[in-house]
């Protein structure tokens, strides 16, 4: 059964931005002329959270994603009304993304045993890792975003203890191994700037060592 990727929710903006936009529609109409394109929903905070994976949480403040996107504060004021607004849509988005990640977990424990190792191994290397490291620092004063980071290292874990079971380990052994390769991943998240990226053939290296069982 194939499980259908999560479908973003429909952006939460305040009544006001909702009624400068209806009055900014209804004087449009009335002029007769339309007003110069903006900045959509979308474009924020795709904008701010791209701003946020380059230059980190200190950077997503308003003069500074106005510089970075060429437009001016009334553009922003047209969606949002403060930056606070802004961050909950940023959460909202990054934790549809998990969800997303989440259900391709759900399809990953449905393939035979050996390919479902080298769809983790693939996973693992092709994420935006600069974005999820970024991320998993700035969740730890959001709430939100560290509930959706915390959902998905229990979903890859609990996905690899499975897959540990199903080639023979004992429960102890699955649960250990499970927990190399989840602290595995963490690490590769943040040593990516400093140490070797790994190539696939090198991750699924390291998840052959591990996936084997003791001599």
């Amino acid at each position: 059964m194939t499980t259908e990727p999560a479908r973003p929710a429909a952006p939460r903006r305040s009544k006001k931005a909702e009624a400068q936009q209806r009055g900014a529609r209804s004087g449009a109409q009335q002029s007769g002329r339309s007003r110069s394109p903006r900045l959509s929903y979308d474009d924020w905070v795709d904008g701010a959270l791209a701003l946020l994976a380059r230059e980190g949480a200190a950077a997503v403040r308003i003069p500074r994603l106005c510089e970075a996107l060429g437009v001016t504060k009334g553009s922003f004021y047209w969606h949002f009304d403060d930056i606070g607004r802004l961050e909950e849509a940023m959460a909202d988005r990054w934790s549809t993304t998990q969800a997303q990640v989440i259900a391709e977990l759900a399809a990953v424990d449905s393939m035979p045993i050996e390919q479902r190792i080298e769809a983790m191994a693939t996973m693992l290397v092709d994420r935006n890792w600069l974005v999820e490291a970024t991320v998993r620092e700035w969740s730890r004063t959001r709430p939100q975003v560290q509930n959706a980071v915390q959902e998905l290292d229990r979903k890859i874990f609990d996905t690899i203890r499975a897959a540990l079971a199903e080639l023979g380990f004992d429960a102890e052994t699955a649960r250990l191994r499970a927990g190399a390769m989840v602290y595995l991943g963490i690490g590769f998240i943040h040593g990516r700037a400093s140490l070797p990226i790994p190539t696939h053939q090198e991750v699924n290296a390291v998840i052959t060592l591990l996936t084997r069982p003791a001599p």
